[in-house]
């Protein structure tokens, strides 16, 4: 009988608004990734299916979800088996959804699972972190919830905060890709105080509300001068599409990770929301697709 291995990972929407580079959600939308070990291969044979199955490499030293899962097996010392590894993406690339984090944490947990090697979560999100450069995406991917995370040159280490399906989230990604690299080229080098304590201010505020479950408060807790005035300049017609969402009845809304995806955030219709995001879109000739979802407060699992 082959053995065989199965990891469900969630998309994320990293930095929440105010909450820049700190900040994550993850979502009930899955990437899921098998492996069946196969001893007489030589190596992986690599399958993908789903979303952007043209784009990602089946070579192995250039596919992310192996890389991550060798990192594991130098940690351990323990070679990696022989067989088929079957990634399965719902996620969008490129979309500002976590699709690498979702790579990296799916790659980290799978090798963990098949070598039998007891990593902790805690060593998990180092290995993920340093992969990743941030911790904003690839926490919510691992612990699920809210995550609020922190990073330094020693550790790295998060706090999780379940959210119930009394909050929703409206994604919707516009057939516009934004690359990580770009949307930090935008950015500004340097921020005045003003700027700082605004968004110190907004982050507390907006942590405070979904613990208190005070969801029409969001729009306020939400407010950022530190990234999104610059990244929704990269999102044809972005504006008027978190507008759309605001008057359909969300409670708030701004860009997912760092777009093009943009996510709103409603306590009722969430389709009502969903279908005046993407007549925006639509309205400006652009092609989106969306997803009601709500909070996956597991993260990654083995199935």
């Amino acid at each position: 009988m082959v053995e065989q291995f199965h990891v469900q990972i969630p998309a994320t929407s990293a930095n929440v608004g105010s909450g820049f580079d700190a900040l994550g959600i993850a979502l009930t939308l899955f990437n899921d990734i098998y492996f069946s070990v196969q001893p007489e291969y030589d190596g992986m044979k690599i399958v993908v299916e789903g979303l952007g199955k043209e784009s990602i490499s089946t070579v192995f030293s250039e596919n992310m979800v192996c890389q991550a899962m060798q990192i594991v097996a130098d940690t351990v010392g323990k070679p990696l088996p022989g067989g088929t590894l079957t990634l399965v993406n719902r996620i969008p690339p490129a979309r500002g959804l976590g699709s690498s984090s979702a790579a990296i944490v799916g790659g980290i947990v799978l090798a963990d699972a098949m070598l039998e090697a007891k990593l902790s979560k805690a060593d998990m999100l180092v290995i993920a972190a340093k992969m990743e450069g941030h911790p904003d995406n690839v926490a919510p991917a691992l612990y699920g919830g809210l995550c609020a995370s922190v990073m330094n040159e020693v550790y790295t280490i998060t706090n999780s905060l379940p959210i119930g399906d009394d909050l929703s989230f409206v994604v919707v990604s516009p057939e516009v890709e934004v690359s990580t690299h770009d949307a930090r080229q935008v950015l500004p080098h340097v921020v005045d105080y003003g700027q700082a304590v605004f968004n110190v201010s907004r982050v507390s505020f907006l942590v405070t509300s979904i613990l208190t479950k005070q969801y029409d408060h969001l729009a306020l807790g939400l407010e950022d001068k530190l990234h999104v005035p610059y990244r929704i300049q990269l999102i044809p017609h972005g504006e008027a599409v978190l507008q759309a969402a605001m008057d359909a009845g969300a409670k708030g809304a701004t860009i997912s990770g760092s777009g093009s995806t943009l996510i709103a955030f409603v306590t009722e219709d969430g389709n009502r929301v969903l279908e005046a995001m993407v007549q925006a879109f639509e309205r400006n000739g652009l092609v989106s697709t969306g997803y009601v979802l709500n909070c996956c407060n597991k993260g990654a699992v083995i199935l």
